[in-house]
């Protein structure tokens, strides 16, 4: 009996979960490099306790907010508005059928503000309808999209990202005031995402429900069908991961997923091909992409698109890649690399000068941020700004987007079979596959359309931000590991996703002050006009 309690004892003990309980230890704190350590338990915590902190505070300014603009600053249509609000009015009165022509974007705004009308409207009877119906994208950014769409996501990688960061996203957290799509069709794909990823339901309902979200979401724009094909690849890859062993090889790797594809077509294929196959009757009903007005929204090859995309996610990341490191790495890499960086800047000087498409809205509506950056700036008259410095703020944008999401790449070994037999345990990380499919559906996304318009860049930034883990490095300081002897040096991420948290706000800050603060007279227009996104 001492000998087989003894032999007993010498064994490895595992919890529950199956996890060897003297490597806890080294679960919550990993030795990243020699001499640096995280404390991942503490890092988590610590996310938590902000996220519940600041939540009500930033909702309360929301809601504050919210009244002063809507009730003092613009109590009437804004911009496009008129035609969002007017639609939705002709389905509250009943008139299914009336359309207006010159509305470019599928029915689904209107008919959630239909139902929050007749939900609002019997227990807020003084409200305005304009009120009621701006409250759908309040409730809907400032409640659904933290709660419901990304705090599963924020569960399975509580050290990637807080979902009150990315509910004060800027580009977004404009339309929180005004009756307009984008709010609600980040919603639907977002959650179409995180249905894939998280699979709450069991992978077959989960999926169905995920493809349905994802088809709902092109009722509020059509260019989600896109982002319908993104998820697919992940759905797909994330099956065949597990079954098929994905593995150094990348050419195979494609080829198990089309293996796996067709294999589990019905589960995991059928519930977007669905929508896909909406979408082709769709085409060949409207025979164009755009319903409504197409002659101001025909699609062209505006490659430029790609680097103004890239430029302001570089902007709304500053917290998450500034350091002298990273930095650094830029420069090393154009020295190392001179004669492909050369090359680099030359070819978009080319996409510049060829295929650089001005729309006659852009310098005619000096209502948005893009008006006055493009004016001033990106075709500045001076050649040494237009081609030499943007093509380097582009360079180095392109360089950013990429080098932030290398290290967050899923890896595989060369022979080894994964521990994992669920996919559901798989990080929250992008293979090789589908960091490719990242990019492609992003510039199939942005490319065709001819205006410079920075909320066509919410779902590119924020699907790319859902699978960027921040480093920890220190933003200001200078990092210095410990000696052999010594104690390891101990940092963390949570003080760059507080920053992104506070530039996000500031940011919002400042563009609500501008709104606020300096209205203009358009002459044909009977009310006083401001700057927005």
């Amino acid at each position: 009996m001492v000998d087989e309690a003894k032999k007993s004892s010498d064994q490895p003990n595992y919890g529950d979960n199956g996890i060897n309980e003297e490597d806890e230890g080294e679960l919550v704190t990993q030795l990243i490099a020699p001499g640096v350590q995280r404390n991942l338990e503490h890092e988590v915590i610590l996310g938590f306790t902000v996220n519940i902190i600041a939540y009500p505070l930033i909702l309360l300014y929301f809601i504050i907010t919210f009244v002063y603009v809507t009730r003092k600053i613009v109590p009437y249509q804004f911009i496009d508005e008129r035609f969002h609000i007017e639609q939705t009015v002709t389905y509250i009165k009943g008139n299914w059928t009336q359309w207006d022509p010159k509305i470019t974007t599928p029915p689904g705004l209107y008919i959630l503000g239909w139902i929050n009308y007749h939900i609002v409207r019997p227990i807020c009877k003084s409200m305005s309808t304009l009120t009621i119906l701006r409250l759908v994208n309040l409730i809907g950014g400032t409640v659904i999209l933290p709660f419901v769409v990304l705090r599963p996501l924020f569960l399975f990688n509580a050290i990637g990202f807080w979902p009150v960061s990315m509910m004060c996203f800027p580009l977004m957290a404009t339309y929180y005031y005004l009756y307009y799509t984008d709010v609600w069709s980040t919603i639907f794909i977002m959650e179409s995402l995180t249905l894939a990823l998280t699979v709450p339901l069991g992978t077959p309902r989960s999926i169905w429900l995920s493809g349905i979200m994802a088809g709902l979401s092109c009722l509020f724009r059509q260019t989600n069908i896109i982002w319908n094909g993104f998820i697919l690849v992940i759905v797909i890859e994330r099956r065949a991961i597990i079954t098929k062993q994905f593995t150094t090889h990348s050419v195979n790797n494609y080829l198990k997923l089309f293996i796996t594809a067709i294999e589990d077509f019905n589960e995991l294929v059928l519930p977007y091909f669905v929508n896909f196959a909406l979408f082709a009757l769709y085409l060949i009903w409207n025979r164009s992409i755009t319903l409504g007005d197409k002659s101001n929204h025909s699609a062209g090859l505006h490659l430029v698109q790609i680097f103004y995309c890239f430029m302001f996610i570089l902007f709304f990341s500053v917290p998450i890649w500034l350091s002298r490191n990273f930095v650094k790495s830029y420069k090393i890499r154009c020295q190392t690399r001179p004669v492909r960086t050369i090359f680099e800047l030359l070819l978009i000087m080319f996409v510049i000068r060829y295929f650089t498409r001005i729309h006659p809205f852009l310098l005619a509506d000096n209502r948005h941020y893009t008006f006055y950056l493009f004016k001033r700036l990106i075709n500045s008259k001076s050649r040494l700004i237009k081609y030499i410095f943007f093509s380097v703020v582009y360079h180095f944008s392109t360089f950013s987007y990429m080098e932030l999401m290398r290290p967050n790449e899923m890896s595989f070994h060369p022979i080894m079979p994964l521990p994992i037999k669920e996919s559901i345990l798989l990080p929250i990380q992008l293979t090789h596959i589908s960091w490719t499919a990242l990019i492609l559906c992003t510039i199939v996304t942005i490319v065709p359309s001819p205006l410079f318009e920075p909320r066509y860049y919410i779902l590119p930034y924020i699907f790319w931000r859902i699978f960027v883990t921040c480093n920890a490095e220190p933003i200001f300081k200078k990092l210095v590991a410990a000696g052999p002897d010594e104690t390891p040096v101990t940092i963390s991420s949570t003080g760059r996703l507080l920053w992104e948290l506070l530039w996000f706000m500031s940011i919002n800050i400042f563009t609500l002050l501008v709104f606020i603060l300096h209205p203009f007279i358009w002459a044909d227009e009977p009310f006083l006009q401001r700057i927005i996104w």
